[in-house]
């Protein structure tokens, strides 16, 4: 072969290779096994320990996972699992799921899909969690037995950025029960261990049915209401609650409200935006 077709093999090879490089690099979350993307599962990419006065180094985290309704279709059974963050956590962990309201402790809880291939749970742990990467696995209980994988970055206490957030700032609800879960991260400068009041009048009434809203607190306890009030910053000015919209959410943005219970009274806002049901894989 002469120098000309050496050239020309390797810029073909060249060329093959780039090509495979960009496909893999542009499913981060493509699934360990199966030769398809059947499946996705999505969580929060990072989270700050954080904790009130007397409970220190928790997490918190919305997994989601999103499949192929042709393939993976309504009742289609998932277990999902995170078993490094459980042990980081010292065997503390909980999944909430929104609709029908269910808390299970463990390494993992089964849910089964919506009609759009959806399926989405709360996770809290702590206190006494550790900083470190974690790996959250979705598996397919049913043939062809799939597993999906994506990691989650639990890092050290440290202040961060004032602000309000919804985490995520948009979901698409539950099909079947109109259900939505998100996170409120409240980060005040200067406000260590100072209390704060978290509202959403507008999500409240958005769904509909009873008891509308749920809220959940660090330490695991549950606040039905348009608020919650008493939810204590930590040492560097950071708390957060789950936000559960109970059943029937009509699609839209609300604004949720963040205030300081003291001096300065600082006042806080974020969006969280429902979609309507639809396949998102």
């Amino acid at each position: 072969m002469n120098s000309r077709n050496i050239g020309v093999g390797l810029a073909v090879l060249v060329g093959s290779l780039l090509l495979a490089v960009g496909t893999a690099s542009a499913h981060g979350t493509a699934p360990t096994t199966g030769t398809t993307e059947t499946c996705v599962v999505n969580s929060l990419k990072k989270f700050v320990l954080q904790g009130e006065f007397t409970v220190f180094a928790t997490v918190g985290d919305i997994v989601e996972v999103e499949c192929d309704p042709k393939v993976y279709g309504t009742g289609s059974k998932i277990k999902l699992t995170a078993s490094q963050l459980f042990t980081r956590c010292k065997n503390k962990l909980e999944w909430i799921e929104p609709n029908p309201l269910r808390v299970e402790g463990g390494r993992g809880i089964s849910v089964e899909l919506d009609a759009d291939g959806n399926a989405t749970v709360a996770l809290l742990g702590g206190a006494g969690c550790m900083a470190g990467e974690n790996l959250i696995v979705a598996h397919m209980e049913e043939e062809p037995f799939e597993s999906f994988t994506t990691a989650f970055t639990v890092e050290p206490p440290e202040p961060t950025k004032q602000g309000l957030y919804a985490e995520p700032a948009t979901q698409v609800e539950d099909a079947l029960s109109s259900g939505v879960a998100t996170i409120v991260e409240a980060e005040f400068n200067g406000g260590s261990e100072k209390f704060v009041h978290i509202g959403s009048e507008e999500l409240f009434h958005r769904c509909r049915l009873a008891p509308h809203l749920i809220w959940v607190r660090q330490n695991g306890e549950f606040v039905t209401g348009s608020e919650i009030t008493k939810v204590q910053l930590d040492n560097d000015g950071n708390a957060f609650v789950i936000a559960l919209g109970a059943e029937s959410c009509a699609p839209g943005t609300s604004l949720i409200e963040g205030d300081l219970e003291s001096k300065p009274f600082t006042t806080l806002t974020a969006n969280f935006t429902i979609e309507a049901p639809r396949p998102t894989i």
